[in-house]
Parts: structure tokens; sequence; C-alpha cells
């Protein structure tokens, strides 16, 4: 059975300097995508020949893997380090708030 790698839902990892590198806007994009992944194999539909393959092809797919933890912490290590902008709107609702 082939397994075709794009219909299953995966992160690929990356290393600090493409995080360091990538827009904002992007880093938020890969938040999103790691907290979209399904928590377990055991709570998926997944096949153990799908889990396989994605671990073979070294993607993440679950939040319970040691793989997803790290590749989250340094995500969130590298957002902190980003300037804060407030959203549209929120800047005009703190000025009325004082």
């Amino acid at each position: 059975m082939n397994i075709d790698l794009n219909a299953l839902r995966t992160v690929r990892p990356l290393d600090r300097n493409t995080l360091d590198s990538m827009h904002t806007g992007s880093l938020l994009s890969r938040l999103n995508a790691l907290r979209e992944l399904q928590q377990s194999f055991e709570m998926s539909d997944w096949s153990e020949e799908e889990t396989r393959a994605v671990e073979a092809a070294g993607l993440i797919a679950f939040k319970d893997s040691l793989i997803w933890r790290e590749a989250y912490a340094m995500l969130k290590e590298v957002l902190s380090d980003r300037e804060h902008m407030p959203r549209g709107g929120e800047e005009r609702r703190r000025g009325r708030k004082s």
C-alpha cells in the first residue's frame, strides 16, 4: 500500500536558523499547524503503516511525541523574541481605557 504523505496532516521539522529567518506571520501559521495535529496515534484513525511512513519521512504528526514538544518549544522561544504588534483596533481600545 502506498501512503500519500500529503494527505496526512503533518508538519516538517525546522531548525532554529530557519525559524529565525521566517516572517512572524509564517511562524504563527506554523504554530497553528502544530496545534492542529492529532493528540496521539491511539486517538487517531491512522493505520500503523501511515505512522511508520510519517516517522520514516521525519515528519511531525502527533502532539505526544518528543519531536512535537521540541518543535513547539523552539517555535515559542523564537516568537517570544519578536516584537508584539497590536492587532487592528487593539491600540484604539487601549487608548479609550486610559
